[in-house]
């Protein structure tokens, strides 16, 4: 069995408190006006420290900006587990994205400031990363379930991840997000109906 060493615990614990500090830093200030100074402050450890674990602060961006796409990934993941329907699926993963969006943290980082502060290719291979495959997958059961009919490839989930993101943005940005949350949701289930 391969024990960790103190010494890796304290650096694991280290990182996640500093990349905590950073996204709650980044979610209220965003990027441009977020110091590492305030950083470190707010995670109680020096400035050095910050920097033993992140070469910059977008390295440290990134960092906050992989902790919400794996919170969002877990939170679709355990929301549509069980679901046998593939339209039921898409439409709960779609309405559990969107829910994403009406959050703080996540709207900040992920939505509003991530494109700008880790560069539009960067940006996208991370969220692809994370999200490419599920909406292809959800594509595929949708395919195999007779719903819609589209050509090979992942050029379909592309498009369908470009829209999200869009729908994502529309949400955030809503005076009412959860009213928009319900508005976009159902628009997003009929651009998927006319792919049949």
């Amino acid at each position: 069995m391969d024990v960790k060493s103190r010494r890796q615990e304290y650096a694991e614990t280290t990182r996640a408190a500093i990349v905590q500090a950073a996204i709650e830093r980044f979610a209220v200030s965003g990027f441009a006006n977020t110091s590492i100074d305030a950083v470190a402050e707010s995670a109680r450890v020096t400035k050095g420290a910050v920097y033993h674990h992140f070469k910059d602060k977008a390295d440290l961006f990134e960092a906050a900006f992989v902790v919400m796409e794996e919170r969002l990934a877990a939170r679709v993941t355990a929301g549509v587990e069980g679901i046998e329907d593939p339209w039921e699926l898409m439409a709960r993963g779609i309405d559990l994205f969107l829910a994403e969006c009406t959050e703080a943290d996540f709207r900040q980082i992920a939505l509003l400031e991530a494109p700008g502060a880790l560069g539009w290719a960067r940006w996208k291979q991370i969220e692809e990363h994370y999200f490419l495959g599920m909406v292809a997958a959800a594509l595929d059961g949708l395919v195999r379930g007779g719903h819609i009919d589209i050509p090979p490839g992942d050029v379909t989930a592309r498009m369908v991840l470009a829209a999200m993101a869009e729908a994502g943005l529309a949400v955030a940005a809503a005076p009412e997000p959860d009213v928009e949350r319900r508005r976009v949701g159902a628009l997003m289930m009929r651009l998927l109906a006319g792919l049949h």
